[in-house]
């Protein structure tokens, strides 16, 4: 997702959340493709698929550098969790609410 003259410029991916909920698994922009938008196309579109799957919340493990950018988005924030690659480093977590209606 995310690609210019064939070349791909960022993607995302979900992992299998709750019955409610689907976390964002991977976000990433190439660094040369920062700051012109390719962050907020993803994360439109990753909202927009996670409503179509019906889900009614996105949750974010967000690097601390990123978490403003997804706070931007609209997500907030909702607790820490450990990072499994640098013991002892928590990660924020956020929360972006899709829809007030339940997954049926």
């Amino acid at each position: 997702m995310g690609e210019e003259e064939g070349r791909i410029l960022g993607f995302y991916s979900f992992d299998a959340g709750s019955d409610s909920e689907v976390e964002l698994s991977h976000c990433f922009v190439e660094p040369g493709a920062l700051g012109r938008g390719c962050g907020r196309m993803l994360m439109a579109h990753a909202a927009a698929e996670a409503r179509r799957r019906r889900y009614v919340a996105l949750i974010i493990q967000s690097d601390p550098n990123t978490a403003g950018f997804y706070e931007r988005m609209g997500a907030r924030p909702a607790g820490f969790r450990p990072s499994e690659s640098i013991p002892g480093r928590l990660l924020p977590l956020l929360q972006l609410k899709l829809s007030r209606t339940e997954r049926s």
